[in-house]
C-alpha cells in the first residue's frame, strides 16, 4: 500500500491580516503519528499537538498530518490527515518522503514509540528519514536506560538523522547523552502537553459522576499490567477503616496490544483482587476510551491520583501530567518523570511496591484539607505552563530553527567537501590520503539501479559465473560465492526500487542457498554443474562466510517474514562451522553477518559466535603487527576482497563496545589504502598477477573489481564509525575506479546494463563481464548510496555550535560502551 494522499494539494495560505498578533511564524510542518480516532495516547498527543500549533499559530496554520496505520483496515480520519502510511510497508515510507518533498514539506514532526513502526525495532522509519531532504524533529516518548542493542542502535540512528530530539524530562535529556551518545546541544526538553481544564466545574463534574458524597481515588489511561493498580486496591484496603467514604475509580479501555495478547484477563484479575479485598463496592471501571470532556470531568473531580508505576526509568506520562494540570493531588512511585514534575511539592513520592508508605500518603491527604488543597494549588499554577498551546509554540520554534538552520548556504551542498586545513589526532581517524590528493571528487549526479545483465546472468541453479563477453556461459555452471553475493545485491534493490521481480530474486537466492547447504558436514557446496549437480561435498571457506555474511543481512534486512524465517534457520545451522574457518577473510565474512543479524531480535544468540570469531582475528592481526609493524596483516600475502578485514574489525568493535577494536580496524584499512592508492591519488587494487606478499611491492597487474568493492565498503563504514569525510572520499574514489578513475582511464562498468567487466590489464579491460564483477559493480553503487544518504541526513543534521568531521576517541569509546552495556543480560 502506498503513502496515500487523503486531501488536496496545496498548503493553506500563510495567513496574514486574520493571523492574530501573537501568533508564531510555522514552517509547513508535516506530524507523522498514529492518530484519533486511533485509541492510543500518542494519537491524543498528535492532535492536541497539532490543535496547540493552529492555536498558536492561527487557525490557517500550515500544519498537516501523516497518520501512521497499523493494518489494512484505518480509521475515517480528520481533514488534516493528508497522507497514510502503512507500517509494515516499507516501500510506502520511501514513498512518503517523496510525497511530503514534491508537496513542498518544510519539516518533518516524527511521534517516535518502539511498536509503532514496521520491520526489526521499527526500523522502517530510518528508510523514510535517508530519503527525507527537510528536517526532522524527533519527539522520544520512550527514552530506555537498558535497552536492547536493536533499540539502542535504532536510537542512535534516529539522532544522528534528527535536527532536534525532544524529550520530556531531563533525565530523558541524561540518558541521551550517556547512553546512547547524542548530542545535548540537539536535544530539547519539552514538557508534555495538557489540556486547559480552567473552565471544567468540579462540583458539578463530581456531582455528574455521583461522587458528591465520596473522596475520589484515580487512575486512568490504557489499561495493563504496567499501571500496577493492584499496589492501590493493597494501599487502600488498608485505611478502610480510616476513610469509610474512599472510592477507587480505574478508568479507561485496556491497551490494545494487551487485549489482543490477553484480552480482559488484567482486568477481571483487578475485580477478583477488589472482590478478595472487600473493596468490591469501593472500586469503579470505567471499560472505555473517554473523549477529551469526560476525561477533564473525571481529573477534575479526583481528590487524589495515584501512578503506581514500577519502572524507575520511565521518562513520561501523559496521564501524570493531566492530572498534575487538572489539580489533583497526585502520589506516585518515584519514576523518572515523577520525581520532576512532583518536586517543589507538587505531589507525594513513596517506594516502589510499598502498599504501607502508599496508604499512609493516601490517608493523609484524604483527611487533611490542608495538604490536600495545597497540592492541587500547586499542581494547577504548574500546569498552567504546560497547556497545549504553550507547549506547541516551543514546537513551532524548534521547527523555524531546524528549517533555518538546514538552509544555512554551509549545510545545503551534498557534494563531497574539501578537508578543512585542520589536522586529526591520528592519521587513521583522518584516512589514508595526504592533503595534496583530496579535492572533491565529483560524484555522479545518478546512481542508476539497471539489474539488467544480472538478470541475464540468472539460472535455475543460481547465477552463471562466467560470460563470453555480456553473454552468459552455462558451461561452468554457477556458485554458492556468487549467489551470495547476488543476495546482499538484491537485498539492497529492494530497498531503493522494491519490486515482485527483485522480491522473487531474493526467495530465489535463498532457495539456491538452502540447496547448497550439506547437513551433514554443517557447511555449504560451492560449484554447481549446469544441470544442477553439486560437484563438491564441501565448498571453499570462502563459499561458507559469504553464504553466512548474505544470510546475516537477510536477516536484517528481509521485510517478507516468511524469508526472514528461512535465512534465520539456514543461519543457525551454518554458524557452528564458522568457528572452524582457518583463514581470515572467511572468517571477517562470518563477523559481517552476525554483527548484521544482530538487528533481528530473534537473532541474538549470534552473540555467542560473532565474540570469538572477533576475538581470533583481531588477535591474529595483533600478533602479526608485533611481530612486523609494517605488516599489520594475518597472512603472508593481500589477495583480494582485502578490505573485508578491517570491515569486519571495524564492524565487531561497534556491535561489541570494543572501540580499540574499531581503532585497529582503522589501522589496517589506512595502512591497506595507502598500499592501493597511486601517489596520483586513484585507486589501483593489488593485482592477481604475484598479489602482494610481505617484503615486496603489491602487484599491478590484473585489477579485479572486487578489491575496490571491498574498499568501498570498508570506507562506507569507517565513515560511519567517525563521520570523517575522508573516509567518505575514499568509499567515492573506489567506486570511480569502475568508471575510469584508474591506471588506464577505462571505464569497466556500464550503467546502462549494470554489468562489468572482469577487470583491468595492462593491455586494456578484460571484456567479459561474469557475476563476480557485475556484482562488485552493482554492490558498490547500493553501498555509495547509503553512505551518500547517511552523509546528507547527516549534513542536514549536525549539531549547532562546533562543526567537526570526525567523531573523537573517547566518543568512540561512550557509544561502544553503551552498545556494550545495552547486550548485557
Amino acid at each position: 500500500m502506498d503513502a496515500i494522499v487523503t486531501s488536496p494539494g496545496r498548503w493553506p495560505p500563510r495567513p496574514t491580516r486574520e493571523r492574530p498578533a501573537k501568533a508564531v511564524r510555522l514552517p509547513r510542518s508535516v506530524v507523522l503519528s498514529t492518530y484519533v480516532p486511533r485509541q492510543c495516547g500518542i494519537a491524543t498527543f498528535a492532535r492536541d499537538l497539532v490543535e496547540g500549533l493552529r492555536a498558536c499559530a492561527g487557525p490557517h496554520a500550515p500544519v498537516r498530518v501523516a497518520a501512521l496505520d497499523p493494518a489494512v483496515d484505518a480509521p475515517v480520519y480528520p481533514p488534516e490527515v493528508r497522507y497514510r502510511l502503512r507500517a509494515d510497508d516499507r516501500g510506502a515510507y520511501r514513498r512518503l518522503a517523496t510525497d511530503l518533498v514534491a508537496d513542498g514539506a518544510e519539516v518533518l514532526c516524527l511521534q517516535h514509540e518502539f511498536g509503532l513502526f514496521g520491520g526489526p525495532n521499527g526500523r522502517h522509519v530510518l528508510d523514510l528519514l535517508d530519503c527525507l531532504s527537510i528536517p526532522v524533529v524527533t519527539t522520544l516518548h520512550t527514552i530506555l536506560a537498558r535497552p536492547t542493542r536493536g533499540q539502542a542502535r535504532i536510537v542512535r540512528e534516529l539522532a544522528a538523522r534528527s535536527a532536534t530530539l525532544v524529550t520530556i524530562s531531563e533525565r530523558g535529556r541524561d540518558v541521551l547523552e550517556e547512553r546512547y551518545g547524542a548530542d545535548g546541544s540537539r536535544v530539547a526538553v519539552v514538557p508534555h502537553g495538557v489540556p486547559d481544564f480552567s473552565g471544567v466545574d468540579r462540583v458539578r463534574a463530581r456531582s455528574e459522576l455521583g461522587l458528591d458524597d465520596t473522596k475520589l481515588i484515580l487512575t486512568f489511561g490504557l489499561l495493563g499490567p504496567s499501571k500496577n493498580v493492584e499496589l492501590i486496591f493493597d494501599a487502600v484496603h488498608r485505611i478502610v477503616d480510616k476513610v469509610p467514604d474512599a472510592t477507587v475509580a480505574v478508568v479507561g479501555a485496556t491497551h490494545p496490544e494487551v487485549r489482543r495478547q490477553s484480552g480482559e484477563r488484567y482486568r477481571e484479575g483487578l475485580r477478583e483482587l477488589a472482590g478478595r479485598l472487600g473493596l468490591a463496592d469501593r472500586v469503579r471501571f470505567v471499560d472505555r476510551y473517554l473523549g477529551a470532556s469526560e476525561l477533564a470531568a473525571w481529573l477534575v473531580a479526583a481528590d487524589v491520583f495515584v501512578t503506581p508505576y514500577r519502572d524507575a526509568q520511565q521518562m513520561s506520562s501523559g496521564t501524570l501530567a493531566y492530572a498534575l494540570a487538572a489539580g489533583a493531588a497526585v502520589i506516585s512511585t518515584p519514576y523518572a518523570h515523577a520525581c520532576e514534575l512532583l518536586q517543589d511539592g507538587r505531589g507525594l513520592l513513596v517506594p516502589f511496591e510499598d502498599p504501607d508508605a502508599l496508604s499512609s500518603a493516601i490517608s493523609s491527604v484524604l483527611l487533611d484539607d490542608q495538604v490536600r488543597e495545597a497540592l492541587r494549588r500547586r499542581g494547577r499554577e504548574h500546569g498552567r505552563s504546560m497547556v497545549w498551546p504553550n507547549v506547541a509554540r516551543e514546537y513551532a520554534r524548534l521547527f523555524a530553527q531546524a528549517v533555518e538552520e538546514t538552509s544555512a548556504p554551509d549545510r545545503r551542498s551534498t557534494h563531497l567537501p574539501a578537508p578543512r586545513p585542520v589536522a586529526p589526532t591520528s592519521t587513521h581517524r583522518r584516512g589514508p590520503a595526504r592533503d595534496r590528493d583530496l579535492e572533491p571528487v565529483p560524484a555522479q549526479a545518478d546512481l542508476p539501479l539497471v539489474r539488467l545483465h544480472l538478470d541475464e546472468l540468472r539460472a535455475s541453479i543460481g547465477i552463471y559465473q562466467f560470460a563470453s563477453s555480456r553473454t552468459p556461459d552455462p558451461r561452468h555452471g554457477s556458485c554458492t560465492d556468487d549467489v551470495a553475493r547476488a543476495l546482499r545485491v538484491d537485498l539492497r534493490h529492494a530497498e531503493v526500487e522494491p519490486s515482485v521481480h527483485v522480491a522473487a530474486a531474493i526467495r530465489h537466492d535463498l532457495t539456491v542457498l538452502d540447496a547448497a547447504f550439506n547437513p551433514a558436514r554443517g557447511r555449504f557446496r560451492n560449484f554447481r554443474a549446469e544441470d544442477g549437480t553439486w560437484l563438491d561435498e564441501v565448498g571453499s571457506e570462502d563459499a561458507h562466510g559469504r553464504a553466512i555474511h548474505a544470510l546475516g543481512e537477510a536477516v536484517a534486512r528481509c521485510h517478507d517474514q516468511s524469508m526472514i524465517v528461512a535465512a534465520r534457520g539456514l543461519l543457525a545451522v551454518a554458524l557452528p562451522a564458522a568457528r572452524d574457518l582457518a583463514w581470515a577473510r572467511p572468517r571477517a565474512y562470518a563477523i559481517l553477518g552476525c554483527v548484521a543479524a544482530l538487528a533481528d531480535p530473534a537473532s541474538a544468540a549470534v552473540a555467542a559466535h560473532l565474540e570469538p570469531l572477533a576475538s581470533s582475528l583481531e588477535t591474529s592481526i595483533r600478533r602479526a603487527a608485533w611481530a612486523d609493524p609494517g605488516w599489520p596483516w594475518p597472512e603472508e600475502r593481500c589477495t583480494y576482497d582485502n578490505g573485508a578485514l578491517p570491515e569486519a574489525l571495524i564492524a565487531a568493535g561497534l556491535a561489541l563496545g570494543r572501540p580499540a577494536t574499531v581503532d585497529l580496524g582503522l589501522e589496517v584499512l589506512t595502512w591497506l589504502i595507502e598500499a592501493e592508492t597511486t601517489p596520483g591519488g586513484w585507486i589501483r587494487p593489488i593485482g592477481n598477477l604475484g598479489w602482494w606478499s610481505r617484503g615486496s611491492r603489491p602487484a599491478a597487474w590484473d585489477q579485479q573489481p572486487i578489491e575496490p568493492a571491498s574498499i568501498v565498503s570498508a570506507a562506507a563504514l569507517a565513515w560511519d564509525a567517525t563521520r570523517d569525510d575522508h573516509w567518505a572520499v575514499t568509499a567515492e574514489r573506489a567506486l570511480g575506479w569502475f568508471l575510469g578513475a584508474n591506471d588506464l582511464g577505462i571505464s569497466l562498468a556500464d550503467p546502462s546494463t549494470g554489468g562489468c567487466r572482469d577487470g583491468l590489464t595492462p593491455s586494456g579491460a578484460n571484456p567479459n563481464q561474469g557475476a563476480e564483477s557485475t556484482l562488485a559493480w552493482l554492490f558498490s553503487v547500493e553501498r555509495v548510496r547509503e553512505l551518500r544518504q547517511r552523509r546528507s541526513a547527516t549534513r542536514r543534521c549536525s549539531g549547532r555550535g562546533q562543526d567537526r568531521t570526525y567523531a573523537t576517541r573517547s566518543e568512540r569509546v561512550a557509544v561502544a560502551s553503551a552498545i556494550a552495556e545495552s547486550a548485557a543480560p
